[in-house]
């Protein structure tokens, strides 16, 4: 060793013996990531048809109609102007005839179609525009065009059956329907009612004709009449003076043979004796075929008390025809008003005046409202 060079002695100590270990991770590749342990059988079968169906859909060939489809949908959604630039970047020779026209007529892509009209500026921005330092320069406005054309909307009308989605029905019908529905609901319940009404309504005139027509054939006898068609009760057959209803059976279209009916009612008395009167009538047929005829009665026989039977005239088979064939509510009225005129007699004050100027000074009135 030459004597210039001085040599210091070196301190080793116990833990520079493990330095050149410290560093060691930086220059070691880090080992591949293990998957988790904790991944399932399902989880890693769902990820692997995940892929498979990816691949399958790549390595798919398409049909035609789902070519044609996207073809048509991509066609649609391109403008006559971005197809145009397509074409120059790609360097395609072809150019489209409508674009070339339009150009020559001064189109710009961007710009409406028409001609270009400048909208004065409002009161209001042309003070603020003229308190302002740097005026606003006019600009050519295009409200009301279009800068872009129409969108071609397929027609989905005529699909076939099945096809064609259903169309929700309009509110406008809806509520009409909703309407009409109610209007019928309501006529329902008025015809019920009306119904109702004229039903209970009939029935108390029938209950109260009865009373009315007793106290006519008592006020006519004591006149000394021996019919009268007001007498006559289509519920009651012994109100029928004999040979009544034969006559009206063979001169008038009255149906006595089946009874009246009032609305709802059940049949009437006269219903009853339908089958006696089919049998006499047969007999009578069956008489007259075989030219039989009633014996003479002898004098011996003769009842002097007996009434001759009664003639009844054409007019007043008409009448009484006419009479049975209205409605209770109106024979009372008839009865009544009779009463009122002949005899002075009130039916709701239950009494019979001296004369017209008594009754009517002393009745409130024709109506039983006029009496409560």
């Amino acid at each position: 060793m030459p004597d210039d060079v001085i040599a210091f002695p070196i301190k080793m100590s116990a833990s520079d013996d493990d330095d050149y270990l410290a560093d060691l991770d930086k220059f070691l590749v880090p080992p591949p990531a293990s998957k988790s342990s904790s991944t399932t059988y399902s989880q890693r079968r769902k990820e692997a048809e995940k892929r498979s169906a990816a691949k399958n859909e790549q390595n798919r060939m398409k049909g035609r109609r789902q070519r044609e489809l996207e073809s048509r949908t991509e066609g649609l959604s391109k403008s006559l102007f971005e197809r145009a630039k397509e074409e120059e970047e790609a360097g395609l020779t072809g150019n489209s005839k409508a674009l070339s026209m339009m150009m020559k007529m001064g189109f710009k892509p961007g710009q409406a179609l028409g001609q270009q009209i400048d909208v004065p500026p409002s009161p209001t921005s042309s003070s603020v525009a003229a308190g302002s330092s740097a005026p606003t320069p006019a600009t050519g406005s295009s409200s009301g065009h279009k800068s872009e054309p129409l969108k071609i909307k397929e027609w989905a009308g005529k699909k076939g059956i099945g096809l064609g989605q259903k169309r929700p029905p309009s509110p406008l019908s809806a509520e009409r329907m909703a309407k009409m529905a109610k209007m019928a609901e309501a006529s329902d319940h008025n015809d019920f009612r009306d119904r109702a009404r004229r039903e209970y309504e009939e029935r108390r005139a029938e209950g109260r004709l009865g009373p009315a027509q007793r106290t006519c054939v008592t006020l006519d006898d004591k006149m000394g009449k021996t019919f009268s068609v007001l007498w006559l009760d289509p519920r009651n057959p012994g109100s029928f003076p004999s040979g009544l209803l034969e006559a009206l059976e063979l001169n008038t279209t009255l149906p006595i043979s089946g009874g009246e009916q009032q609305d709802g009612d059940d049949e009437g008395p006269l219903c009853c004796s339908e089958t006696t009167r089919a049998a006499e009538a047969r007999l009578r047929r069956k008489m007259a075929a075989e030219s039989l005829q009633p014996l003479a009665a002898l004098e011996d026989d003769v009842d002097p008390t007996a009434s001759e039977p009664i003639q009844f005239s054409p007019e007043q088979l008409a009448e009484a025809a006419q009479f049975l064939r209205l409605q209770a509510s109106d024979r009372l009225k008839i009865v009544l008003s009779y009463l009122r005129t002949s005899y002075s007699y009130c039916f709701w004050c239950g009494c019979q005046y001296e004369n017209a100027e008594d009754l009517a000074s002393s009745c409130p009135g024709e109506d039983e409202d006029a009496h409560d």
